[in-house]
């Protein structure tokens, strides 16, 4: 049976999250208030996923996320930001790809399984031994507003330096280099283990122009929104993202990020009763035509609604269609409620399509609220 470990104080919520335990019987719960038994119990036990807060006592848990990244670097961790953090949102879709998965509170014990099962699909499919990335490390330094030196070694031993003033960039250092270019250097290394000590009095100033989120390619996710992002990043650093700014195609790239994680996930696409695409999801070098798909499994769709209607068993909600090739998966939005909507994802022969069919309800739901 897989063990996770929980890292909170909070009392209360570790008892809610122990009886969602007992009721889900998957997993085994172990439990620590402090960097000090979590790191005791890591070094005695083996465990599958780890989920700590930031605010800890003694030592917050970015100490702890680095004693992972040097001695477990593929264990998937979950951060359980406080109601009062902001969130980071990754415009290059790494939220929920890596390590590291960010789960604000209050959130529901299904949300926190979901989580679980996302970590170890990811590690299962090989896609945690990269370890930590470091764009998807640096938004926690300014929520934990921290100050100290932070030694990162990369996947391919280069070594550096980031300086942190209370959650501020100072400076970045690399070989004999500092400043904007080091930062931007150690952004990209992927595989880092890390470690914390206290900031040198000769490295208080400000040798870096840019801040943390712009590091990291991300916003808060009450901040900025989306668009907004992007025109900031096409002025400072030329960054082009080739996707449409509307509402919908902002939902989708914003909620569809576990779904992504699926095993031999190839595509989503949002399509209108007619079939025509209205915002899609393909990963970089998938070819797809998504609207002759879109317009098939529509049509197919639209049959099967009325003739098992007719037989008794009331209008479809979707379906699933398996093919020598993949498996096409289509599940669709109440008219009278949320609009005629269908979502169609699109997956590998071997992929695992009662994971992308069970995430698919959980989703649905979110991106049709952002757009109503």
């Amino acid at each position: 049976m897989d063990k996770v470990l929980i890292v909170d104080n909070d009392r209360e919520s570790i008892s809610k999250v122990r009886q969602g335990f007992r009721d889900l019987h998957h997993f085994e719960l172990l439990t620590a208030t402090n960097v000090k038994s979590a790191t005791d119990i890591l070094r005695s036990t083996r465990i599958s996923v780890l989920a700590t807060t930031i605010h800890l006592p003694q030592q917050d848990g970015l100490e702890l996320l680095a004693f992972m990244s040097r001695n477990f670097p593929s264990t998937p961790c979950i951060v359980l930001l406080e109601e009062t953090d902001p969130k980071p949102w990754f415009t290059d879709r790494t939220g929920h790809t890596g390590v590291l998965y960010f789960l604000k509170k209050p959130f529901s014990f299904g949300r926190l399984a979901s989580a679980i099962f996302v970590g170890l699909n990811l590690r299962d499919e090989g896609q945690t031994r990269y370890g930590i990335h470091m764009k998807n490390f640096l938004p926690l330094i300014a929520i934990a507003d921290k100050t100290c030196r932070l030694e990162v070694r990369s996947g391919t031993r280069e070594k550096g330096y980031l300086y942190f003033l209370k959650g501020e960039l100072l400076n970045a250092r690399v070989d004999n280099l500092e400043g904007d270019e080091s930062a931007k250097r150690i952004a990209g290394w992927q595989g880092a283990q890390l470690d914390f000590s206290p900031l040198p009095a000769e490295n208080r100033k400000y040798r870096v122009h840019m801040d943390l989120l712009t590091l990291a390619r991300a916003a808060w996710e009450k901040g900025a929104r989306p668009g907004q992002e992007k025109k900031k990043k096409e002025e400072t650093e030329g960054f082009v993202e080739n996707r449409s700014n509307t509402r919908l195609e902002e939902a989708l790239y914003k909620h569809a990020g576990i779904i992504r994680t699926a095993k031999g996930y190839r595509g989503m696409a949002v399509a209108n009763s007619e079939g025509g695409v209205l915002a899609s999801d393909i990963p970089n070098g998938v070819q797809l035509d998504f609207s002759s798909i879109a317009q098939a499994v529509s049509h197919m769709y639209t049959d099967c609604s009325k003739h098992w209607s007719r037989k008794g068993l009331g209008m479809c909600r979707g379906l699933s269609l398996h093919t020598e090739l993949g498996i096409v998966i289509m599940h669709c939005t109440d008219f009278y409620t949320s609009g005629n909507y269908r979502f169609i994802v699109l997956m590998a022969e071997d992929g695992n399509s009662f994971f992308v069919q069970t995430q698919l309800k959980t989703a649905i739901p979110r991106i049709i609220s952002e757009i109503f």
